[in-house]
C-alpha cells in the first residue's frame, strides 16, 4: 500500500508538459547595445505574447493561430506575426519571425529568435 501511494504522488509531481519561450530580436537591431527583445511563449493550448505597456503576457487559444507543418501565425488587427523553422543541411534549426502587413500585402520587419524548452506548470 506505501508503494502504490509513493508512486501516486511521485508520478503526479515529476509529469509536466513541455512549452517553448521564444525571444526574437528585429534584425536591424542585431548590433545595439541594448536592443529590445520580444517575448513570446507557445504550448499546447496558447500563444502568448508579452505586451510591454500591460507589463504581462497576453494570451491567443491556438484554435486562433494559423499553424503549417514548418509555421505557425498569429494575427493582430493590422499584421501577421510568422513564426517559421527554416532548417539547413548540417546546421541546427534556426527559427525566425516576420511581421507581416496583410492589408497592404507587405513584409514589415525581420527577427531571428533563441527557442528555449521550458515545463509548464
Amino acid at each position: 500500500m506505501r508503494f502504490f501511494i509513493i508512486f501516486f504522488f511521485f508520478t503526479n509531481s515529476v509529469v509536466a508538459d513541455q512549452g517553448i519561450n521564444i525571444f526574437c530580436i528585429n534584425m536591424k537591431n542585431l548590433l545595439k547595445k541594448d536592443p529590445e527583445i520580444s517575448k513570446f511563449k507557445f504550448d499546447v493550448t496558447t500563444f502568448q505574447y508579452f505586451d510591454p505597456k500591460k507589463n504581462s503576457f497576453i494570451e491567443i487559444p491556438n484554435k486562433n493561430l494559423i499553424i503549417k507543418k514548418n509555421s505557425f501565425a498569429a494575427r493582430f488587427n493590422n499584421y501577421d506575426l510568422i513564426f517559421e523553422v527554416n532548417e539547413f543541411e548540417g546546421r541546427s534549426p534556426l527559427m525566425s519571425m516576420s511581421k507581416y502587413d496583410y492589408k497592404n500585402n507587405k513584409f514589415l520587419d525581420d527577427y531571428f529568435c533563441d527557442v528555449k524548452t521550458s515545463n509548464i506548470n
